[in-house]
């Protein structure tokens, strides 16, 4: 009978633990995910902009797209230093994830996109989960392209995206988006 009657209690216990447990709140960092996949159809969207003016995807930056009038005023371009237009960035008014867009190299049919999303508190609680999961959500299955998830810089004399000591949760993930 005692052992019955403490096993009742474990289980009561156990049940007590499982039912009552605490859960963070998700809701900021599904807010930023959410946000993150507005501003990747934003970028997307715009590059389809570009091509349909006649544009071509060996030219596409975020220079490009700012001096040809298909970037609103308010989204921030910061001017380079030197000519390569594959150095420039993009940022959204009150955001703090950086997109660098360049043509791909290896295919005129595609271009490229790195994503710094270091400088979002939200988004970098959960580093892992929050690239992995919009890597293969937007870039994969939304973009149909290609996640990179180790790419973490733009390299000058190769003019492409690298990794460079890159992993799955710094932040920073390249995506090759097919046309």
């Amino acid at each position: 009978m005692a052992y019955f009657l403490a096993s009742i209690i474990s289980i009561t216990a156990a049940m007590v633990i499982l039912l009552t447990r605490y859960t963070a709140d998700d809701s900021s960092i599904n807010g930023e995910i959410e946000h993150m996949k507005t501003m990747i159809s934003i970028v997307d969207g715009s590059v389809n902009t570009y091509i349909e003016a006649g544009e071509s995807l060996e030219t596409v930056t975020a220079k490009t797209l700012k001096d040809n009038g298909v970037f609103p005023e308010n989204y921030v371009v910061p001017p380079i230093v030197g000519s390569d237009n594959n150095k420039s960035t993009l940022s959204f008014p009150n955001n703090d994830v950086i997109f660098q867009i360049i043509p791909n190299k290896d295919d005129s049919s595609s271009y490229e996109i790195l994503v710094n999303m270091t400088e979002n508190s939200a988004l970098m609680s959960k580093a892992r989960f929050s690239e992995s999961f919009i890597g293969r959500e937007y870039c994969g299955k939304m973009l149909f392209g290609e996640f990179q998830t180790t790419y973490n810089s733009y390299d000058e004399t190769d003019k492409d995206f690298v990794s460079n000591s890159g992993t799955n949760s710094d932040g920073i993930f390249a995506c090759i988006v097919y046309k």
